[in-house]
């Protein structure tokens, strides 16, 4: 099996057990959460790993009871080649909103040297912005999504 693949696979794997420190250990400094939609609590371009452990995890696992939803329990990886890793991910549980958070990811994950440096993530952002985010307010990006703006 491939480096880059087992690096995803312990990825999925720390989410799954909330292992909050291999999360953070198996990111790049310069790590970037690109979810390319609109309109979403979650939307729009993140930068850095301090940002997405300070701001976007919090905010994730806030809304959820460990016990009801588990995040990234089941996953596949579809491919791996070069520095990319294409994957989906499932989860199914009650939000804290009490209403069901049968959810799917899209993850596009770029690794170098090691550490995960990208991951772009689709979801259904309207079950997620009803049952997942319930009232939490718009994470403001850092840059929103456009594709002029993706290198």
């Amino acid at each position: 099996m491939s480096e880059i693949r087992n690096i995803a696979e312990k990825f999925y794997i720390s989410i799954t057990n909330g292992e909050i420190q291999v999360i953070e250990d198996l990111l790049n400094d310069n790590f970037e959460l690109i979810v390319p939609m609109e309109n979403g609590v979650l939307s729009g371009h993140y930068k850095g790993k301090k940002r997405f452990m300070e701001d976007v995890l919090p905010l994730v696992f806030s809304c959820v009871n460990p016990e009801e939803i588990v995040f990234c329990k089941d996953f596949k990886i579809i491919n791996s080649f070069n520095d990319t890793v294409i994957a989906m991910t499932q989860n199914d549980g009650i939000a804290l909103s009490g209403k069901p958070y049968n959810q799917i990811y899209l993850h596009i994950m770029t690794i170098e040297e090691g550490k995960i440096i990208r991951l772009i993530e689709a979801f259904d952002s309207a079950l997620a912005n009803d049952s997942l985010w319930g009232d939490s307010k718009k994470l403001i990006p850092d840059e929103l999504f456009s594709l002029k703006n993706f290198s």
